[in-house]
């Protein structure tokens, strides 16, 4: 499905910037590079650095964490469920959910200033403020751009949250 406005019979395809926040623990050097061919259908789209970060509410290898972002015509419900698709399609399973180890994770974290709290989606997503390994690559590769709730903007959000980190 696509977003489309039409005015006096001229119909034009909305695009949306979407960010998306990927990590693995699991072969995580072999699947951040694999994801990228999943996510090659998407035009111009950018990667941050990758972040190793500890895993976090249980045992398990490092993880690899980065936020890539790119500008889509699908509904942030089609797009949801394309990357719970290319889950799969990577070999994540149902029981690799919740704090546990898993062969990649795809969140949509934002989609354009969109705010939706609903039983498929939570955009923005909560993680941006809970964890420093999604707002950090986010941070920085849209260093600039605001929250859509919280107005302010990722590098200040990132300086608020975990700059107190450095101390």
């Amino acid at each position: 499905e696509r977003f489309q406005i039409c005015r006096n019979h001229n119909c034009e395809t909305l695009m949306e910037e979407a960010f998306v926040s990927i990590g693995s623990n699991i072969d995580a050097s072999k699947n951040m590079q694999a994801v990228k061919s999943h996510l090659s259908i998407f035009d111009e789209i950018r990667y941050s650095s990758i972040y190793t970060t500890p895993a976090e509410g249980f045992e398990g290898e490092d993880f690899l964490n980065c936020v890539c972002n790119f500008r889509t015509a699908k509904s942030p419900y089609d797009l949801r469920n394309l990357l719970k698709r290319v889950e799969r399609d990577m070999g994540r399973t149902t029981s690799q959910k919740g704090m546990s180890s898993r062969v990649i994770d795809l969140d949509l974290i934002l989609y354009g200033d969109l705010v939706v709290h609903d039983s498929e989606l939570e955009i923005p997503s909560e993680d941006i403020e809970k964890y420093k390994f999604v707002l950090e690559p986010l941070a920085e590769i849209a260093p600039d751009k605001f929250h859509p709730t919280l107005k302010k903007s990722y590098k200040q959000l990132y300086s608020s949250l975990f700059d107190k980190d450095k101390t």
